[in-house]
């Protein structure tokens, strides 16, 4: 019989604490299982959740399990503000400024565990968080440091922070081909002597061993061998990053059109040199190139695949703001499929196309647009009909045209109308005809985009 999560939580820090030789009584066990539970079981979480948690703790590395634990505590873009009982421990060491949030100047110097964290994040009293990755894990470190400070030795509490800093993701090198990793090598004794530690060298290089195991497990993601499990969490992080997207069936053509724009610009910009590091021959070489592999192949397909699920909102969403203005995307594709319910959808009065030279049917793109991701969200369906019509009506080329023309028509500088007379009027006709059989209320304004010569 599987236990609950808040009883698999109790047991983590339990067991994690025996590892560590600490005793710890049932009911301080049951706060810590509870606040974890709380903090991570928001609504609008879909990727950082509790099992986004759990798949840390498979090693018997207590300092690395009970900094998953707390890792993700804070998130406050997604959960849209600090929650009351996270609030409460928090509250001391930041300000809200000006729509910023700063590091609170108010800091004692006999807190030496918010000042451990300080130093560790790189941070100084009075400071302004610039970034809401630096924000949320710092302020998770604090957490952590409220929460256990009383509990475990000022050292393990030093290796946790570092764990949960070594999150913060895509920093890359310096020009001389450091990573955080080797800088904090440099750094790390100096922190330990200023708050009294006794740090070895070999402890350091450990510690660090740690740490970018724990920040390479946390973006692990980026190095499936599947694409379509990648694009699975990746599509996890839309609604977190879109609060729209979180009322299913509601959200606008638009909306969900700024969402993977938004999205795409990330992949556009990321690096993949930047997603893993490694330290010390940690991973291995041979391990540490296999996930660069990885991240660049689904870097390279995310990219390919946003482009398309773009384009196919963007003539979605033209077609709707030329006949009445932007609108429910289930208005003109209908609901998201829900199991055992025959719905009415765009696809099904799509026609089919016949083969084309530049369709490769074996490419993981095809198989993904066709098949789909592997799982579905409460928001999208998982493969893309609209999405493979286009892409096995229009070339390469064409495709690549129309995106361009599109970034015209967003900067209001070419009318949804004139976008449409630029696209292949075969492709427009059949779009505006589906979708004339699923939005009766405009179905004049769309039958004369079917009805195109």
């Amino acid at each position: 019989m599987q236990a609950g999560n808040v009883q698999k939580l109790i047991s983590i820090f339990e067991q994690s604490f025996k590892r560590l030789d600490v005793q710890v009584s049932l009911e301080r066990l049951e706060v810590l299982a509870v606040t974890i539970h709380r903090g991570m079981t928001a609504q609008a979480r879909h990727f950082h959740t509790l099992e986004h948690v759990f798949a840390f703790v498979d090693s018997n590395e207590p300092i690395g399990i009970l900094a998953s634990l707390y890792h993700d505590i804070v998130y406050y873009q997604v959960d849209m503000g600090f929650a009351p009982h996270i609030w409460e421990l928090i509250s001391p060491y930041i300000l809200h400024v000006d729509g910023d949030f700063c590091v609170s100047d108010k800091i004692s110097a006999d807190d030496h565990l918010a000042n451990l964290t300080l130093d560790v994040f790189g941070l100084h009293p009075g400071q302004r968080l610039i970034s809401m990755a630096v924000l949320n894990e710092f302020l998770s470190a604090l957490v952590l440091n409220r929460q256990l400070g009383d509990l475990l030795s000022l050292k393990d509490i030093l290796r946790m922070n570092l764990c949960i800093e070594a999150t913060i993701p895509f920093r890359g090198s310096t020009p001389d081909g450091k990573n955080y990793f080797d800088l904090m090598e440099q750094r790390l004794p100096e922190i330990a002597a200023r708050h009294g530690i006794d740090l070895s060298e070999d402890e350091v290089i450990d510690t660090l061993r740690i740490a970018v195991t724990f920040g390479n497990k946390d973006i692990e993601n980026f190095a499936e061998a599947d694409p379509g499990r990648f694009l699975d969490n990746t599509w996890k992080l839309l609604p977190e990053s879109n609060a729209a997207l979180r009322l299913p069936d509601v959200y606008s053509i638009g909306t969900y059109r700024q969402a993977l724009q938004k999205m795409a610009v990330f992949f556009e910009n990321l690096d993949p040199r930047a997603v893993f590091n490694q330290y010390r021959g940690v991973p291995s070489d041979q391990a540490y190139h296999q996930m660069l592999r990885y991240a660049r192949t689904n870097i390279d397909v995310a990219r390919d695949y946003l482009k398309l699920k773009i384009l196919s909102m963007t003539v979605l969403e033209a077609l709707a703001v030329a006949t009445g203005g932007d609108a429910p995307v289930s208005l003109f594709m209908g609901d998201v499929p829900r199991e055992g319910v025959s719905i009415k959808r765009l696809e099904y009065f799509l026609p089919e196309v016949e083969d084309a030279p530049w369709v490769d049917y074996s490419s993981v793109i095809y198989k993904l647009l066709e098949s789909g991701r592997s799982n579905e969200t409460s928001f999208d369906m998982k493969n893309s009909p609209l999405s493979l019509f286009l892409y096995k009506s229009l070339p390469p080329e064409k495709i690549s045209n129309c995106m361009e023309r599109s970034r015209l028509m967003f900067a209001g500088e070419l009318s949804a109308h004139d976008f449409l007379m630029e696209i292949d009027r075969p492709v427009v006709r059949a779009i505006a005809s589906a979708s004339a059989m699923m939005v009766f209320t405009r179905r004049q304004g769309l039958l004369k985009y079917a009805n195109l010569p």
